[in-house]
């Protein structure tokens, strides 16, 4: 095998063992296959053993492992969990090479790779297959790539649980292929910049660079009407048959909506900073919007405590709506961890004991105990309907939590749509309610599930998965459901006319997907025996590959422990953006210079010596420009308004990051002064904060005010602006106008938003930049940054 140069290293240099991820999707009409091959290099001069705890989606079933490691490539096999173990120390200690994948949570997996050694390679891949869920006509395909730190002392082994780094960056290549009559549906990638290739066979999606950054998930939304949605899938499974039934229900005449008694639950706990904070807004703003006189709503929103808008429900009325709104605007991301168990028993007391009352969660999920949560969650009596936001939401969380207690979940990461999912959620929530639900089978059908079908909502997925000891010779599967208003609704899917293609091994994909999903069901007993019969890593079981090595080669020593760390989420705690990151690439490069004239080569000649003593002592990992603007505002606070806020950033040499962002406003004739004040205060009331004197607090809380009032009033005319311009382009409005409009001002307005977006990315590079420096100095120092 040819030698690789370790690609994933970190900022600082440091060696990451894991060198490579390639991805290789392949989606069909009916399922997606995927394989991801991981490979590991040892850069250093001892054996290690390299340990990767990574995501996969929740209902992903990995059928195949194999690794290839000098010149021999070996096939994984399935073992019981503590054989597997105890094989795998063994070969370790005996000096031979092992690798080990085991499944540590729903949705949470482990790479064990043993006795690497100095100089040596080894590429492990993997495939898994996973049903489509369907929301009427649109699918969402994604693969997770990061784990994002999560609030509380993880459940996990010490070697396993995730690390976030500041510094490493992993990398991954990406191919997604589209076959059948998918590949003539919309696609749509929010989360990456990709390229498209079409041809009468499929459609082919890359990467538009070659790698990137595993900081976020990848998402495709497909939108197909002509695919089929509704199928009975079959597949051999020895001598018998295992199908899939995926129905997708709708429900004529039933359309009349349910009043809904909800409690609003937003979680401001500080790892929603940034994008996911934006969007639990827009989720917030979006209910509000949808809500109708005869709804009653409460809020709650919570961190390390809970903050309760009322008790109890409140009517919809006017006054109602506006305390809400009130609540929701004063909402942020500063209440400290995610107490996410608390305040949902706080959101039960407030919703009642009435089995008609909702919970409507808004979270990213980022929660270490979050299965004694759901747990607890199923036993409330309430329907919890989820929507997780973020760059690399806890899919497991968020799901588990709404299908468990008769809800529903939606993934929406910082690109995508807020206000269609929380429509398609109050959609849910008004629907009548299912009383029962039942999948009929043709004669002979067993291991059926799930054994209780939950919640159906219209144009959603139901999966049923059964087993035949032989080949039904006719049938079909039925869905039926009876609902709370004693409707009856029902959905026949005939088995396929022709006989499922024999595996070479008697186990086809869909006898092993079928078995993946009763695995869910079963006790630890059958649960172990359907894992080894079927060659599935479960909570019984770990894939295992020993590679025994010669006596010249094999280790002498027992390797040392090398974790390889997740590249911190994009947007996490308000680190990055994935919004502001993909936006930029729309906005026009400035055409003039602000007015105002400032020399920034002079800026290094500036003469500090005339600014009294700081009143506080100020950490030494500062960057200088940030030291030099805490020292300015400590010697005169009452600098800290509009008239002294572009001074202040000139003198301190900030101002320099920010030239386009002026240069932008002043093309659009608007007041640099007033958006360096923004700038200033969003500086100041981020980390560099805390290094402010009492009188600067002062002042800093007046500007911020003036901030809030600018950037509330950029906002109004850029959202009225955009109207305006769509608006005056219409035949009746442009002969109206033809003799008094002014194009020029409606669009220097629609363009606000533009400006909003720049001033956004702006500052937040600039708390990047400020983050980077200070890893760099604690780095150097060996120490870290609180």
């Amino acid at each position: 095998m040819n030698k690789l140069t370790s690609a994933l290293t970190g900022l600082e240099g440091e060696r990451v063992a894991l060198c490579d991820v390639s991805v290789s999707a392949v989606l069909q009409d009916l399922l997606a296959e995927v394989t991801v091959s991981q490979t590991y290099r040892n850069d250093e001069r001892v054996n290690i053993e390299a340990v990767y705890t990574f995501p996969l989606p929740l209902d992903a079933a990995l059928l195949e492992l194999e690794v290839e490691i000098g010149a021999r490539v070996l096939k994984g096999v399935v073992v019981e969990k503590k054989a597997a173990e105890g094989k795998y120390e063994d070969a370790v200690e005996a000096g031979d090479a092992a690798v080990m994948l085991e499944a540590i949570e729903p949705g949470l997996f482990t790479m064990n790779v043993g006795n690497l050694l100095p100089q040596e390679t080894a590429k492990i891949t993997f495939r898994y297959a996973i049903l489509y869920r369907w929301a009427g006509d649109r699918l969402r395909f994604f693969l997770p790539t990061t784990i994002a730190p999560r609030f509380g002392e993880s459940p996990h082994l010490p070697h396993q649980a995730p690390e976030a780094s500041l510094t490493v960056e992993n990398q991954f290549s990406l191919r997604v292929e589209v076959l059948g009559a998918l590949r003539d549906g919309q696609f749509v990638c929010p989360s990456h910049a990709v390229e498209l290739v079409k041809s009468a066979e499929s459609v082919v999606l890359s990467l538009r660079q070659p790698k990137a950054v595993m900081d976020r998930d990848f998402i495709l939304n497909v939108k197909a009407p002509q695919a089929t949605r509704s199928f009975v899938l079959c597949g051999q499974d020895g001598d018998g048959l295992a199908a899939v039934a995926s129905f997708q229900p709708f429900f004529p005449g039933l359309q009349q909506p349910r009043p809904l008694n909800l409690a609003i639950v937003i979680d401001c706990s500080g790892s929603m900073q940034g994008d996911s904070m934006e969007q639990a807004k827009q989720a917030l703003e979006g209910i509000l919007d949808g809500l109708q006189p005869y709804d009653r709503i409460a809020l709650i929103a919570f961190g390390n405590s809970t903050n309760v808008m009322s008790d109890r429900p409140l009517p919809c009325n006017k006054t109602n709506l506006a305390k809400a709104k009130r609540f929701a605007k004063a909402l942020d991301a500063n209440m400290g961890g995610t107490e996410i168990g608390s305040a949902l028993r706080e959101a039960y007391a407030v919703a009642g004991r009435s089995e008609s009352a909702d919970v409507f969660l808004v979270t990213d999920g980022e929660v270490s105990d979050w299965e004694t949560v759901v747990e607890e969650a199923k036993k409330s009596g309430h329907r919890i309907f989820t929507v997780g936001v973020g760059s690399a939401v806890s899919e497991a969380f968020v799901r588990e939590l709404a299908v468990g207690t008769g809800g529903e979940c939606e993934l929406v990461s910082p690109r995508e749509g807020m206000a269609d999912r929380v429509v398609r959620h109050f959609e849910r929530m008004r629907s009548p309610r299912a009383k029962r639900v039942a999948v009929r089978w043709p004669d002979g059908a067993a291991s059926i599930t799930p054994a209780r079908i939950g919640a159906v909502f219209e144009g959603d997925t139901v999966v049923a998965c059964a087993r035949f000891d032989r080949a039904p010779a006719h049938g079909a599967a039925i869905l039926e459901v009876e609902t709370d208003k004693g409707e009856t609704v029902r959905q026949e899917l005939a088995f396929p006319a022709t006989t499922p293609t024999p595996s070479s091994d008697g186990l086809s994909t869909v006898a092993r997907v079928v078995a993946a999903a009763h695995l869910k069901e079963l006790d630890d007993v059958v649960g172990l025996e359907t894992a080894l019969r079927y060659r599935l890593v479960s909570p019984w079981t770990n894939w295992l590959v020993v590679a025994p090595r010669t006596d010249e080669e094999k280790a002498q020593d027992l390797p040392a422990l090398r974790k390889v760390p997740q590249t911190l989420a994009a947007g996490w705690g308000g680190v990055g953006s994935v919004a502001m990151s993909l936006s930029m690439d729309a906005l026009a490069a400035p055409r003039a210079m602000y007015s105002r004239s400032v020399d920034f080569a002079a800026m290094e000649d500036f003469d500090l010596s005339e600014i009294e003593t700081p009143r506080r002592s100020l950490p030494l990992d500062l960057p200088e420009p940030y030291r030099r603007l805490l020292e300015l505002v400590d010697a005169n606070a009452s600098r800290l308004d509009v008239a002294g806020a572009l001074d202040l950033l000139t003198e301190s040499g900030l101002a320099g990051e920010f030239d386009d962002l002026f240069r932008h406003t002043a093309d659009l004739g608007l007041s640099v002064d007033v958006v360096a004040a923004i700038v200033l205060a969003r500086l100041l009331g981020g980390p560099l904060g805390e290094f402010l004197s009492g009188d600067a607090q002062l002042a800093l809380t007046s500007l911020q005010e003036r901030a809030r009032e600018a950037t509330d009033a950029l906002q109004q005319m850029g959202r009225h602006g955009v109207a305006l311009a769509r608006l005056t382009q219409e035949p009746a409005a442009r002969e109206v106008l033809r003799q008094h409009s002014d194009g020029e001002d409606l669009e220097r307005f629609a363009r606000m938003r533009e400006l909003l977006d720049h001033l956004d990315e702006a500052v937040r590079r600039s708390g990047e930049r400020l983050q980077h420096e200070r890893a760099r100095h604690a780095h150097r120092e060996g120490g870290a940054i609180a």
